[in-house]
């Protein structure tokens, strides 16, 4: 199928347009990724907030965007094992079992391996609740940093 996909994209398109840079490569010398829908209005706004919020004297006693706040991470996707849950699962737990760095992992989302990506991280022992779909712009609140560049092949940020 992904030779049919290659196949067909290099015979009939001048272009093709990806909206993000994890996805399968099928024509490399006619893809670009691209963000071809803008910012939406919601996001300016929160990020003008969170400035506003940032720039105040008591910011620094904030639970969430003070220097000292406790770090936490969040995964927002399509639940599949193909955006890298398993090997995020097997590095926290590594990083529980070599470092004694213990990392709370908010999963928002929703997908056909929601129910098994559910059940390895209550057998491995991981804080890693899953809260279901979310729309982005509800994070920009409530996490400081959204990861997905240092990180490409997980849509995760830290807090």
């Amino acid at each position: 199928m992904r030779l049919l996909c290659s196949w067909m994209c290099r015979a009939h398109c001048h272009r093709v347009i990806k909206l993000s840079g994890t996805l399968d490569v099928v024509a490399p010398e006619k893809e670009l990724v691209e963000n071809v829908h803008g910012v939406r209005e919601d996001f300016l706004e929160v990020a003008a907030k969170l400035r506003d919020k940032v720039l105040a004297a008591d910011h620094v006693k904030d639970p969430i965007f003070a220097s000292d706040s406790p770090p936490t991470v969040y995964f927002i996707g399509k639940m599949l094992w193909s955006k890298g849950l398993g090997s995020l699962m097997e590095l926290l737990k590594y990083a529980e079992e070599s470092a004694d760095l213990n990392v709370k992992v908010d999963m928002y989302g929703s997908g056909p391996d929601q129910g098994a990506a559910t059940a390895k991280a209550k057998s491995l022992e991981l804080d890693m609740p899953f809260h279901g779909p979310v729309d982005h712009v509800e994070l920009g609140s409530t996490h400081k940093v959204s990861a997905s560049s240092l990180l490409p092949d997980f849509l995760f940020g830290f807090t």
